[in-house]
Order: C-alpha cells, then structure tokens, then sequence
C-alpha cells in the first residue's frame, strides 16, 4: 500500500503550454513488475530463463529503497542493471539503481498486466517506484492494477504517440530484449489541439478551488509549469487553482470567442484566475459561462495584446489591434456604462456615442493623483474656506461650470473646491 501519494505535474497558459505525458516517454525497453514469468499480461509462473538482469533472487536480501511503497524495490549494483533500463530507474544512496521488486524476483523476465488507462487508452500496470510513473500518479488511474501501481497508456492520448510503456517487458527466447517490444502502433503526429475527446484529466481527481465561484482545481505545484505558476491562484502551499478547461485538456484548448468592453474581440477566460478577477467588475459576461469573463484580445486604452486571444493553440484575434474612441480633446476615453463603476453619474458623453461615456485617462490610471490648486472666483464669492482645490479635466460636466477657472491649472484642466459651495460639504474632489 502506498504511504502517501506525490501528485505530479502536468500543465500550462495565458502564454499557457501545458505538459503532457509525451514527456513521459518511459522508452522500449523490457523491464517492470512481475505479474507472469512467461509473458502475456498477468499471473506469477517459473522463470526459464536468465533475464537482463541477470538470474531471479530475493529482494529481501538486498537494500530497500522506494520506501513511499511497502516491499516496493530495492537496490541492484551499478553493473547489473543495463544502461537502457538505468535511465529510467532513481539511483539508490549507496550506489546502483532502485529497481521494483517484481523485476528483481524474475531477473527482468516480466510482462506487465494489461489495463485501460487515460481517454480509454489501453495500458499496462507500472509500479509507482518507476520515477516517471511516480510523477504522474496523481493522473494515471489504477485499474486493475496493484495498489503500488498505476495503468500508463501505451499510446498518449493526446498526441498518437508511443509512449513506450508497453514495450517494458522481457520473454525468454527474446533475442533483442532492449527493442521496440512491440509496444504499440501509433506513430507519429504531433499534439491535437484543441483537444476535443474525453477529458485526458478528470478535474475532480483534484481538490475544488475555495478561492473562485467553481470551474476550478486545485493542482500540485510540482505539475505546473514555474512560468505558469506565478499567474495562478494559490490554493495553498502545495497546489495552485487551475481552470477545469486546461485540466480537462491538459492545455491543448482554445477559449471560446466573445464580446468584450464595447463590442471588442474577447476570450472567455475563467475568474479563477487572477489576472481576470482583478478585473471581473469591469470586464463583461457576454456569451462565457457563469464563471467566466470576455477578456478583450487588445488593451481597449492602449491597443496593446492582452495575451488572452493567444493561449495554447489559439490562431489568434481575427483583426488587428482595437482600441476605444477617444474624448475630452483626446485627454479622455469612451468607455461603457459598466466599465465606469461608481463614477458613471459623474462622466457625461462629451464626443462618445451609442451610450459611451467619456473617462478621463487619468481617471483610468490607478496612481492618478490630481495637482492641487487654489480656486479664484469661488474663494472670492464664498471665503478661504474655498480656496483649496485640485486641478481636474473640463470635459466632466460638473468641473465644465463658469464658476471655476483654470487657476494654474494645465490647459484642459479646471480648479474645483474641495468644498461644494452650494453645502459647504465634501465636493469629492479632493478624494481622487
């Protein structure tokens, strides 16, 4: 029985590449654990012949090591183990290799159980003390395999290609035990994307993110790409938040077309992650799901690329970069009702159309501090009182008043009261 389980690693996004277990290329070669002496796929049986790793012997007698497994391996010398199986074997502290105890007792002279493995694929039962197969038995399903193992696709899933694992075995008579073993026949072609079959991954294998309204998984750091990583939510010290959508197709997806800010080409991209929760308030549903935004392909104030409309296999936005209408003498953008949030009452439409209000860029900029001034005509008419202020653009319909002047102010710019005269309150002017 396995005494604690290491998830492993498999993904990525917004510049997102997931990894996938072609990486996993365990190799064609003849060696895993013992469920038939004889080949064929499962059953103990008497050992024929000498094997690649030489006569069958106890493990009992030699140095345990793959110690998460209980009985799982033990270490054989540097000069008994092959140099194409040593590759894909853990060293052991002492010297040699750790090499699962199946192969030990049989000499290497093993065929493993078959099994159906990820998307159906058919498989074979690898013991987890294989440190490729340990790296991915957070995603590998068991089966019908022992609790120390776990099914590896002959064929990945993803992509057609060999992986190798079935090519792990050894018969006697076998006068080429380090070959193809026959270990599959999907060759080559590269990685589909999108993905469009069953789930590779079944999210709910993984802990649901707390942090985000759903359609998420928490996933082990150790499967995330460091580039990655950094642009996903924590879910704690050990797993990041990760959308169910690149789970699901361990990447290879292209995010559904949208409607973003004003009619802008967007991708529905998941609340979950940061970058788009930072923005959910502003960004529009449109067609996305409920845990999703339409994030512009283009920054709609700069017309610089989002990144959002080439992720994964994504060709890309259908036109060139967009931006909104400028106002206020091009001091000031068109933005819609929503985008505005709390200060919508406060912009009027200057030159904007089809229900756009005008923002004022430096509204738009979140260090924005405003230039303080001193009122002239109002500090006249109503006291000192009323002399403190701070230099905003004209084009706001409240700051467009005869009353006030630009008072040192830069062109464009008025000098509006800290205090309303009209209340003798807060004008909210000098809260910006």
């Amino acid at each position: 029985m396995r005494r604690s389980i290491r998830h492993t690693a498999l993904l990525v996004f917004i510049g997102i590449q997931f990894l996938v277990l072609a990486g996993c290329q365990i190799g064609a070669v003849n060696f895993n654990d013992q469920e038939s002496g004889n080949g064929g796929g499962g059953g103990g049986g008497d050992v024929q012949c000498e094997g690649p790793l030489g006569p069958p012997r106890d493990p009992s007698t030699l140095t345990a090591c793959c110690e998460d497994f209980v009985g799982g391996a033990h270490c054989l010398a540097g000069d008994t183990v092959p140099g194409e199986l040593s590759g894909y074997l853990n060293d052991c502290d002492g010297g040699g290799y750790c090499v699962p105890d199946k192969f030990i007792e049989t000499g290497g002279v093993y065929t493993p159980k078959t099994c159906t493995s990820m998307n159906n694929e058919p498989g074979v039962c690898l013991s987890g003390c294989i440190p490729m197969v340990d790296q991915y038995w957070a995603v590998l399903p068991q089966d019908t395999c022992d609790d120390t193992e776990r099914c590896a696709p002959c064929i990945n899933p993803l992509d057609g290609m060999d992986t190798g694992a079935c090519a792990i075995h050894f018969e006697c008579g076998d006068d080429d035990p380090f070959g193809d073993g026959g270990g599959g026949d999907g060759g080559g072609g590269s990685a589909t994307c999108p993905y469009e079959g069953e789930p590779i991954l079944d999210p709910s294998s993984f802990p649901a993110c707390t942090s985000c309204n759903g359609g998420a998984h928490c996933v082990p750091n150790d499967l995330v790409p460091a580039g990655f990583s950094d642009r996903l939510a924590a879910c704690d010290g050990a797993s990041k938040c990760v959308p169910d959508e690149f789970i699901e197709t361990a990447g290879n997806t292209i995010p559904a077309t949208c409607q973003s800010i004003a009619g802008l080409e967007g991708r529905c991209l998941s609340t979950c992650l940061p970058e788009v929760a930072g923005q959910a308030d502003l960004l529009p549903q449109s067609s996305c799901t409920a845990n999703q935004k339409c994030v512009p392909c283009y920054d709609p104030l700069t017309g610089e690329a989002t990144g959002a409309c080439t992720l994964s296999c994504d060709p890309g936005p259908q036109s060139g970069p967009q931006q909104l209408p400028a106002c206020c003498g091009n001091r000031g953008t068109c933005v819609p009702v929503e985008a505005a949030g709390d200060n919508a009452d406060q912009l009027g439409e200057d030159t904007c159309t089809g229900g756009l209000l005008c923002a004022p860029n430096d509204f738009l900029q979140p260090s924005f501090t405003p230039q303080a001034c001193e009122t002239g005509a109002v500090s006249l008419l109503f006291g000192d009182d009323y002399k403190p202020g701070v230099c905003l653009p004209d084009c706001i319909p409240a700051v467009d008043n005869f009353l006030l002047g630009q008072d040192g102010c830069n062109d464009g710019y008025e000098c509006a009261p800290c205090l309303d005269p009209l209340t003798g309150q807060p004008s909210g002017a000098c809260d910006l």
